[in-house]
């Protein structure tokens, strides 16, 4: 049970901070530094730990399995782990794109918004799943 739990908040957690990371980063370099000032910040604060129970709930109900399957099989839908990961990075950046894109901006708005949905998801999925393959080689 421990290690259940251990692998369901440790890679979440790291994931996510590695993202903020990551944005925060281009936050500074893109915009100076700006965009904190700005009225999305409210929303943040809403969205980070919303998508963060969400997150843990998607690692203890399907990653964790997934995790399993793919330990065992290699293959899960006939898939191997890259590439079910890059698909599920994909579409649900693409997913990101139109759910945060807005129209008045046009329809580079939404490359720009699903390109930094796929980068964050691709950043996200990667740190996870090497925490999981981490945390197993110590496990064993």
């Amino acid at each position: 049970m421990k290690t259940k739990i251990i692998g369901t908040i440790l890679p979440t957690t790291l994931g996510i901070i590695t993202v903020l990371g990551l944005l925060v980063v281009f936050n500074i370099i893109v915009h100076n530094g700006d965009a904190f000032n700005s009225p999305d910040n409210g929303f943040f604060k809403l969205f980070v730990p919303i998508a963060t129970i969400i997150a843990l709930i998607i690692q203890f109900t399907l990653t964790i399995p997934f995790w399993r399957k793919f330990k065992s099989l290699k293959k899960v839908w006939g898939l191997t782990l890259f590439q079910f990961t890059a698909l599920l990075c994909i579409i649900s950046g693409l997913t990101f794109g139109l759910v945060f894109w807005e129209t008045n901006f046009g329809i580079i708005e939404l490359i720009l918004v699903s390109l930094t949905g796929i980068i964050a998801f691709s950043v996200y999925w990667t740190v996870n799943l090497l925490t999981l393959k981490q945390i197993d080689r110590l496990q064993y």
